[in-house]
């Protein structure tokens, strides 16, 4: 059965909205990690098995840090306790604690890019409901979709069921030359700023990696991400790649895998953005993928055919279960912009990625 959709323009604010058997979108990928209270609930009910009492703490002074440690030789180190990272919030050092996040339901916004060089990627969507039921595993969750061009185009709802999004995946249509990411990002805070407090909240991006067409403005965007501890998990293709490879005939299983290494692809898409607002607004002009994963203590992962998309999907699942979700509560109150830099206190040697900002709102702003 497939699931119910609605449309919207953007031109006009996406409040025109009409229903309409959707077709899917090439995909980028955003996980959203958020624990702010929120003022209004969504109508979906949260699971029937979802643990009654959250183990994050929703509180509007708590700050969530993402983070995965790798060794020397690239491998996932999963034994750290919270005394082994020393974190500084525009450097003064903070008092921050390990969250248990293992049973915690799962908000899930997969936004696809659909428009622009997008059409070569469709064969590749075909298997995301399969690789995101492998993500989800046993933890209660529900999932939207959003396609987007040069705008968001069209929405499948929340559902607990994964099989309802299959005929978006499968069977996307051709969007126009655009790929608005940061306005697909925008509508994917927007729809899980809806969902229930207690759950947490991913975006999963998969797109190119740069924004074309957007309206929304990365200012804002930043400030979204850093308001409501959001994690973004983006998988990217490169346009010019994809253009290049078509005009050779060798075999797709041919080319070589990217690798995750101490030396490998990952380390292009490490960006730092531990100093003001104004480098990461540039770095999202540059590459706005990487930057807004970055910022959220996300990964960006590239993907040019339809086998490393399911290697680097696997990869993303696996470094999710393996991430440590550290917290703390911020000691300066004040508004705006913070650098965030977490490190290991305790080994040499060991590398770390992790959320490089948030953004504190002014109290007397809601006055």
């Amino acid at each position: 059965m497939l699931p119910f959709v609605l449309r919207w323009k953007a031109m006009q604010n996406a409040t025109d909205l009409s229903t309409r058997r959707p077709p899917a979108r090439e995909a980028c990928v955003l996980l959203l990690a958020l624990t702010l209270p929120i003022a209004a609930l969504s109508q979906n009910p949260a699971p029937a098995n979802a643990p009654t009492s959250p183990s994050i703490t929703t509180t509007s002074t708590l700050v969530i840090v993402p983070a995965l440690v790798r060794d020397a030789s690239g491998q996932l180190l999963h034994t750290l306790h919270a005394s082994d990272f020393q974190l500084t919030d525009n450097g003064v050092a903070q008092h921050i604690s390990l969250e248990d996040t293992e049973h915690q339901p799962l908000s899930v916004v997969v936004l696809l890019q659909t428009g622009g060089a997008a059409a070569r990627q469709f064969p590749s969507y075909a298997k995301l409901g399969t690789m995101l039921s492998y993500m989800m595993g046993d933890v209660p969750h529900h999932i939207a979709m959003v396609s987007f061009d040069s705008q968001p185009e069209y929405l499948w709802d929340f559902t607990k069921n994964i099989a309802d999004l299959e005929d978006g995946f499968a069977h996307p249509d051709s969007g126009d030359s655009g790929a608005a990411i940061l306005d697909a990002v925008n509508k994917g805070i927007d729809l899980l700023r809806q969902q229930p407090p207690e759950t947490r909240r991913i975006l999963i991006l998969v797109s190119q990696t740069h924004d074309d067409g957007s309206r929304a403005r990365a200012e804002d965007i930043i400030r979204s991400l850093g308001e409501n501890n959001i994690t973004i998990e983006c998988l990217t293709f490169f346009p010019e790649k994809a253009w290049l490879k078509d005009q050779f005939t060798k075999p797709l299983n041919e080319n070589p895998l990217y690798q995750l290494g101490p030396n490998g692809p990952w380390l292009l898409h490490t960006i730092n953005l531990s100093g003001p607002l104004s480098m990461a607004i540039k770095a999202m002009r540059t590459d706005t993928s990487a930057t807004i994963a970055t910022l959220s203590g996300g990964e960006s992962l590239p993907f040019t055919s339809k086998a490393e998309l399911e290697q680097q999907f696997t990869l993303l699942a696996n470094h999710f279960a393996s991430s440590y979700t550290l917290s703390f509560r911020p000691s300066s109150k004040q508004p705006g912009f913070h650098s965030l830099q977490l490190r290991i206190a305790s080994q040499a040697g060991l590398q770390v990625s992790a959320r490089s900002s948030y953004w504190a709102s002014d109290p007397s702003a809601t006055k």
